[in-house]
């Protein structure tokens, strides 16, 4: 019998081999890519889901700045069903001064992660020390019941812009001080006010003359938009996020919110590079 001739072994289905491999490699690399990426762009680690907003009626103007910061996360995708709790503790007129107890027993009864929490409007300016000594013990109240206490810089008067400079300076050593993170809404309504003609303030109603409603003289609370924009701000600084293109815009026109949510989202950055 003859010897079968002698042929070259066919590398072919070794190279097809190395081929699926090579593809799979790819694919698993891939995968990992994007997993890495779903990480990156979900929510930050930071980011409290359990949040008591402290303050007074700059906080539960327009149905709550905690209803318009909530509606933020959920136009951005970062509302958790069954994890998310945002609450006010607000009475009007209020100063810091005067929610250490309520904030004991409201941290004492439920884990909160945050504690967002501002001052009388002018309290900061008017009565420094008191500021001081309140935001102390508030802050320790909260850090003992493991809750980051905020600071949330409030906004100057409409017909007294000049103390955005001091409220600013204000808490944002107060910030430092506390080793505690700050939210500029202050610097936000300015920047709005000065470059825009939205109108982020809402007078008062102090009664009527010959039929004629007259507004009190010092305008100070917040218009819808003024409420809006805060709630821009802090969602800025609480998710390390851009509000910019979030389709919620609490009833305002498209542009309007558009404005607003560009200004919160210029003056945290410009903030927190200071």
């Amino acid at each position: 019998m003859r010897p079968l001739p002698h042929r070259p072994v066919n590398s072919s289905h070794e190279d097809d081999d190395m081929k699926v491999r090579t593809i799979r490699a790819q694919i698993i690399a891939t995968m990992v890519l994007l997993f890495n990426i779903a990480l990156a762009t979900a929510a930050p680690a930071q980011m409290p889901d359990k949040v008591l907003f402290v303050g007074n009626s700059f906080t539960y103007y327009n149905n709550g700045l905690h209803m318009h910061y909530g509606n933020l996360l959920r136009a951005a995708g970062l509302h958790r069903s069954g994890q998310s709790t945002l609450r006010m503790l607000t009475f009007s007129g209020s100063g810091l001064w005067e929610h250490a107890a309520a904030l004991q027993s409201a941290v004492a009864n439920e884990p909160w992660q945050a504690v967002v929490m501002h001052d009388y409007s002018n309290g900061p300016l008017k009565r420094r020390q008191r500021f001081v000594e309140a935001s102390d013990e508030l802050s320790r109240i909260a850090r003992q019941h493991d809750a980051e206490p905020i600071l949330l810089m409030t906004w100057a008067y409409a017909d007294d812009p000049d103390m955005t400079k001091g409220l600013a300076a204000a808490y944002t050593q107060r910030g430092e001080a506390l080793g505690a993170r700050v939210i500029p809404v202050g610097l936000a309504f300015a920047a709005v006010t000065r470059n825009t003609s939205v109108d982020l303030y809402s007078p008062d109603l102090q009664g009527y003359v010959d039929g004629k409603p007259v507004y009190q003289q010092t305008v100070k609370h917040p218009s819808l938009a003024g409420t809006y924009l805060a709630a821009c701000t802090v969602f800025a600084v609480l998710t390390g996020r851009s509000p910019v293109g979030l389709r919620y815009t609490a009833g305002l026109d498209a542009n309007t919110a558009s404005v607003l949510q560009h200004a919160a989202e210029k003056t945290v950055t410009r903030y927190q590079q200071r």
